[in-house]
């Protein structure tokens, strides 16, 4: 379960590039998770990257913290994001 990119700087990859976004694709169905650390990405970004792999689905709530209306921010914190996430919450 899960996979780690290296070498990837998601900050500045070409989002119109193809066969980067269908390598992408298959990574999340056969991992089902993939892991890009140290990225630093604002949440317009995060949300193009979104956005290039499918349609973005917006929450109804809008955390204040949240870097851009379309990102659901979690956190076990209230003041971070939304708490109570989850099948259990």
């Amino acid at each position: 379960f899960g996979v780690e990119a290296t070498g990837i700087d998601m900050s500045s990859n070409d989002l119109s590039d193809q066969t980067f976004l269908q390598q992408l694709q298959q990574d999340l169905i056969q991992h089902r998770v993939v892991l890009f650390r140290k990225q630093n990405l604002s949440g317009q970004r995060q949300v193009d990257i979104s956005n290039a792999l499918g349609t973005v689905e917006s929450t109804f709530y809008k955390h204040p913290k949240s870097p851009h209306p379309d990102i659901f921010r979690v956190s076990n914190d209230e003041d971070e994001g939304c708490r109570n996430v989850g099948r259990s919450g």
